[in-house]
């Protein structure tokens, strides 16, 4: 084994030692100060979440984004229905059923973009600077679908609403554009 893949597999394991000490730490608490499981559950479940993403970000030897974007659609469903229960058990007096309405949507359009992108990189064999560029460009429906499903409003009050956003990413996926055909030139 080399020298960085033991570094590698040391960090690996001093992170998921504070994990598991974050994660007793917490559930112990709530135990003991309400004699049951409410709101340990959102930061057990967080943990669990941003754990995980961690985990295949940092510590993935190839294909990390492959990698966070697989746990990240594998788990954010999840993760959101634990929210919504423990809220509404918890927290409400009266229920609020936001996951399927808006949660689901808006996971799946983020699910969605994120593999767009990956295939963009993988079918096209695009530089970094061209999949930027794309991937800014492609953010614009994403955050558009987004803010229209999470507002309960048109798309037109979601183009006003997110206009900086919207300038800003195409101003991003031109310059990546651009950097893509200068980075490509320079490979020829």
């Amino acid at each position: 084994m080399k020298h960085s893949d033991k570094k590698v597999n040391v960090g690996r394991k001093f992170f998921w030692i504070l994990f598991f000490l974050a994660f007793a730490i917490t559930a112990v608490t709530n135990l003991a100060m309400d004699h049951q499981f409410t709101w340990f559950r959102i930061v057990g479940s967080s943990l669990i979440f941003g754990g995980m993403l961690l985990d295949a970000l940092l510590f993935s030897k190839n294909y990390r984004v492959i990698h966070s974007v697989s746990v990240f659609t594998a788990l954010i469903i999840p993760y959101f229905m634990v929210l919504e229960r423990t809220v509404n058990n918890y927290y409400l007096d009266a229920p609020i059923y936001w996951l399927v309405p808006i949660g689901l949507p808006i996971a799946l359009t983020w699910i969605a973009y994120f593999w767009i992108n990956i295939g963009i990189r993988k079918i096209l064999h695009w530089n970094m600077g061209s999949c930027l560029g794309i991937a800014s460009l492609l953010a614009i429906p994403a955050v558009l679908v987004t803010n229209t499903i999470a507002n309960q409003g048109s798309i037109y009050n979601s183009i006003e609403m997110s206009f900086i956003t919207i300038v800003t990413l195409l101003a991003c996926g031109g310059i990546g554009l651009i950097a893509g055909l200068f980075m490509r030139k320079r490979s020829h």
